[in-house]
């Protein structure tokens, strides 16, 4: 049996759609942030010719509103679906680990020190993998969530 590999789910997490609505949303909530504490709504648009008054002022600040929150639940549902496959690897890892430690006999043990006594240790990667895999997971997924959220509360606040 082939010795597990923590590779296959500490690779990338997102798939390119999700990694897009993921910049999309950093983008957006960019946007709101500079709107609420800045100030930057626009005044006009001059290539089309409008000026815009306050009460239209107030509907730009709610579409930036509508826009971040469009690109959060995008985001969100592409991330779910992602993070559930990323899941799924982590699991066949865990359950791949299991399945070899269980059929490890005696003369696996003196294969491995033997093999092992030649080359440098990685126990760390073992040890690491999965604490590591949830961390780029809350990166990757979990800090967008919350930026989102809060540029949406920061803009209709």
């Amino acid at each position: 049996m082939e010795e597990p590999n923590p590779k296959e789910f500490l690779e990338d997490l997102l798939s390119p759609i999700t990694r897009a609505e993921r910049r999309n949303l950093l983008l957006a909530s960019t946007a709101g942030y500079l709107v609420a504490k800045v100030g930057l709504i626009p005044t006009q648009i001059s290539a089309l010719g409008i000026t815009l008054t306050p009460p239209a002022q107030d509907q730009v600040v709610r579409i930036v509103a509508l826009t971040i929150t469009y690109f959060l639940l995008a985001f969100i549902v592409y991330g779910i679906a992602d993070f559930f496959i990323w899941r799924t690897k982590l699991q066949d890892y865990l359950t791949h680990k299991w399945a070899y430690l269980e059929n490890w006999d005696e003369q696996d043990q003196y294969r491995y020190n033997e093999f092992h006594e030649t080359v440098p240790k990685i126990t760390w990667l073992y040890r690491t993998a999965e604490p590591l895999a949830f961390i780029r997971a809350f990166f990757d997924c979990g800090l967008p969530i919350i930026i989102g959220i809060y540029a949406i509360w920061i803009v209709l606040k």
